[in-house]
């Protein structure tokens, strides 16, 4: 299935552009959201696990990478991508300044692997035109 986009119209902020110019871009949108439950459901049907199994499986999953990640580690998890913790800092004029409270929130990156930039390179896109 393609992904669905739609056009906006947003200042143009190249170096050279004409005061008050505009550029359409486009704008992925999301379609659907496929929940945890609709997951279990979705890999119920296309192996012999069941719905308890499954949900244990990612239950564990998840408290094993809140563990990791807080840790330190990333996580590598095969062709389907890797994740791990970063955060930034605000700067300080000498080392003896620095202390943590200058440090900006943490966040996960996830970096996707062979599986999922398959999916991406295959990418398609289709304009979604508003009724009315």
């Amino acid at each position: 299935m393609p992904l669905i986009y739609t056009l906006v119209k947003r200042k143009d902020m190249s170096k050279d552009a004409a005061s008050g110019a505009t550029l359409y871009h486009a704008q992925t949108s999301i379609t659907k959201k496929l929940t945890l439950n609709k997951i279990c459901t979705r890999i119920e049907n296309i192996c012999t696990a069941s719905r308890g199994e499954i949900i244990l499986v990612l239950d564990g999953l998840i408290k094993v990478m809140n563990e990791a990640l807080s840790d330190g580690e990333s996580v590598h998890l095969g062709e389907f991508g890797s994740f791990r913790m970063v955060a930034g800092s605000k700067g300080s004029s000498t080392e003896k300044d620095f202390n943590s409270s200058l440090f900006n929130r943490a966040h996960i990156v996830f970096y996707p692997g062979t599986m999922l930039m398959d999916i991406v390179r295959d990418a398609s896109y289709e304009k979604w035109v508003i009724p009315g």
